[in-house]
């Protein structure tokens, strides 16, 4: 896809970017926004939005421009070094390295960042191993030069040269030590270092904890702290953070930088929200808290609504967290909140979340004929419902509409009734490269969209155990609404496993990745939820694993009797037809209705018949059409006939895998009027019989007036292509 696809508002010369980086991309001065305190700018959104893409825009759009560091939060490579010399490094100070070796480099205005400041607490981490010789902490320190520019860095900070410096360092391998390697470090540094060098390491590590103003003191007591490990590492680590982003402050406000440099520097984390990114986020909220400002940009991305639970105080609520959407025309009016208390404030205060935006329709298609090659299809009833079919499964995702659009372009549609939502997940994904540059076959776009959205996306916390099994489990429950329906699959599926999963802890996870919430699934997220039900479907031939989830379904729904009050379905008996008809077809759902018609409350009947409807037809033909018109015979009185119509018009309506034809909304009319005259009649028999105070006649006219509601109600809402039972998963993105 085109990494700029639904970026423009952010990244044109008047957009976030570059009125937070105070340059365009092309170069040209902009007025910043913000300052001098900044937010940590969050890019939210679940799998497939785009949020790493818009990094990358970043860099290659500003890059040029501006000092930009990149770092994928998700890759090992800094983990393994750290862990080669556990006593010298971190995963932390490996990512802080990498970072300083990206500004080094910066070749625009004003030249590489010198980084002095990072360089003496990385040398004096890497000299605190006490268990080490001099040797290996002699190559641990020089290995550090490669993030100091040459010149740049000991201009102002050491009294001649650095090959003085440096062969003092190399030294110090063949000289029996009266002290610690560290000492002998430190030493040999303050005394070489200039006037102008130790003002700037005594405003740095003078200030760390316990080093009373003195930066000997203060990098000596990193170091053991680093040793320490714990709290004390995580304390020691970020400042080195700190110590970085006052290097990125000094080369903008010296007499070189103020004539040379522009704008502000960025940093782009990408998956933040793992256990690396929020050790470089947190230290960064809790510095600016407490009045530590910097000009550092970052820009940082995360899957939860919410940023990430480790921003937010237990219990607290989050709806104080500054939000912006683009395309509202506006920029966000960001300002730290009032109040709050260094070291007890809650770190969302000084947070930015900017919602990663779906592609509208528009946009949509301009990506599927881009696909397509800008040649549409002759037929454009098949264009029409490719269209319409891409909008209901990828809601506008990003990654969902390119994958279903690189299939779509491949695959011949004969006739739009071909053409449904479970034809365009079968289609094929051309043979080509994955982000890896290795060689992939052609498979169906559903299986694509499964590993880059499921497989390759599994929650932090998911226990390794059931990694491998994660897929399954979320496989099994895109049958199930609530979490007491999911935990019974949840417990029938892990039976006899020692380590299992509940349906709590999944449903957690699941936000933790990103994924939407819907009260009436637990799947809450309509195009995962096709993913898996294809998948469940062709887990076992026949589609025998997904009649086996909905059997057991049946069958707990029935233990707990017909009566029993249910949240989402108003009984069990409606949660239980609800699975029969998504596994065995109308038949007995339509008998149940009819049966019930009389004897239930009539608004109650209407909201289980809704419930029932919502359910997935695959794996069989599909005559809704048919039936919900009349055109087959179903044995029964008229009533029966009635309701069979109605409950197929409705499951239509609610199982949406094409669009709706202009007749549906006059189908769902009918019955329910034909339903309403059926009950104002008994509710004239009934006024003959129990005079106009009667129960039943009362019962019986506010049902036929709550009938003909219902049939102007659902008429419209099918004309509007809106499903009739109003849920998160579907009411902003409508059926199409």
């Amino acid at each position: 896809m085109p990494e700029e696809l639904g970026f423009d508002e952010l990244l044109d010369d008047g957009g976030l970017v570059a009125r937070l980086l105070g340059k365009t991309s092309a170069g040209r001065k902009r007025e910043p926004l913000y300052g001098p305190d900044l937010p940590v700018v969050l890019l939210v959104g679940g799998p497939g939005m785009g949020k790493g893409r818009l990094l990358r825009c970043i860099r290659r759009h500003f890059g040029p421009r501006v000092p930009v560091a990149h770092i994928d939060c998700a890759l090992t490579d800094c983990r393994e070094q750290a862990e080669a010399r556990p006593g010298s490094r971190s995963e932390m100070t490996e990512v802080l390295r990498k970072i300083a070796l990206q500004y080094g480099d910066w070749g625009g205005d004003g030249g590489g960042i010198a980084v002095p400041r990072l360089y003496a607490g990385l040398a004096a981490v890497a000299a605190s191993d006490r268990l080490a010789r001099p040797a290996p902490l002699v190559r641990e320190v020089s290995r550090l030069d490669g993030i100091l520019p040459p010149g740049s860095f000991w201009r102002g900070v050491l009294k001649g040269t650095a090959r003085n410096y440096v062969g003092y360092v190399a030294g110090l391998v063949g000289h029996p030590l009266a002290g610690p390697f560290l000492n002998a470090l430190l030493d040999g540094l303050f005394a070489r270092v200039s006037t102008e060098g130790r003002a700037a390491l005594t405003a740095c590590y003078g200030e760390y904890p316990g080093a009373g103003g003195h930066p000997s003191a203060g990098l000596r007591a990193l170091g053991e702290d680093f040793q320490q490990g714990g709290e004390a590492r995580r304390i020691a680590e970020g400042f080195l953070f700190r110590a970085l982003r006052q290097d990125i402050d000094a080369a903008y406000h010296s007499v070189r930088g103020r004539m040379s440099r522009v704008g502000r520097p960025a940093l782009l984390l990408d998956h933040a929200d793992n256990v690396l990114g929020r050790r470089l986020v947190k230290p960064a909220l809790e510095d600016r808290e407490r009045g530590h400002h910097d000009r550092l940009v970052i820009f940082a991305t995360a899957r939860r609504e919410d940023g990430g639970r480790f921003l937010h105080r237990a219990g607290s609520s989050h709806d104080s967290v500054a939000s912006w959407q683009p395309f509202t025309g506006t920029l966000p009016a960001w300002q730290r909140p009032a109040g709050g208390v260094p070291d007890h404030a809650p770190l969302w205060r000084g947070v930015l979340l900017v919602r990663m935006p779906v592609l509208t329709r528009d946009r949509q298609r301009d990506e599927l004929s881009r696909l397509r090659g800008g040649h549409d299809p002759l037929d454009n009833a098949v264009r029409l419902r490719i269209h319409s079919g891409v909008h209901r499964l990828s809601g506008g995702r990003p990654l969902f509409v390119t994958r279903l659009g690189e299939a779509t372009a491949a695959t011949a549609f004969p006739t739009p009734d071909e053409c449904t939502d479970w034809a365009i997940l079968d289609a094929r994904v051309p043979a080509g490269e994955d982000d890896r540059g290795h060689p992939v076959a052609d498979r169906p776009v559903a299986d694509v969209l499964v590993d880059e959205l499921v497989v390759r996306q599994r929650p932090e916390e998911l226990p390794p155990e059931h990694r491998a099994r994660w897929l399954d489990l979320l496989t099994h429950l895109c049958v199930a609404h609530d979490v007491e329906c999911a935990q019974t699959l949840m417990r029938s599926v892990q039976e006899g496993r020692t380590e299992q999963l509940n349906a709590y802890r999944i449903a957690e996870l699941l936000e933790d990745t990103g994924w939407p919430r819907c009260p009436r699934h637990f799947i809450g997220d309509l195009g995962l939820r096709r993913l898996l039900t294809r998948r469940l479907h062709r887990l076992r031939d026949d589609g025998a694993a997904w009649h086996a989830d909905h059997a057991l379904l049946q069958g707990h729904y029935r233990d707990l009797g017909d009566r029993h009050p249910d949240p989402l379905f108003v009984t069990a008996a409606a949660h239980r037809m609800h699975h029969l008809l998504a596994s065995d077809g109308a038949e007995l759902v339509t008998r149940h209705l009819a049966d019930a018609f009389h004897t239930r409350p009539t608004d109650e009947w209407c909201a289980e018949l809704l419930a029932m409807a919502d359910a997935a037809l695959i794996g069989a033909p599909d005559d809704r059409y048919a039936r919900a018109l009349g055109e087959r015979q179903v044995r029964g009185d008229t009533r029966r006939r009635q309701i069979d119509r109605l409950l197929h018009a409705v499951w239509l309506t609610e199982d949406r895998t094409r669009p709706l034809e202009e007749i549906v909304p006059g189908v769902l009319r009918g019955p329910l009027r034909e339903l309403s005259e059926e009950l104002a009649r008994i509710a004239d028999d009934a006024v003959r019989h129990q005079g106009p105070e009667g129960a039943d006649v009362t019962r019986a006219a506010d049902g036929a007036a709550l009938l003909i509601r219902m049939a102007r109600d659902w008429g419209d809402r099918a004309e509007d292509k809106q499903p009739l039972q109003r849920c998160v998963c579907t009411e902003h993105i409508g059926f199409g």
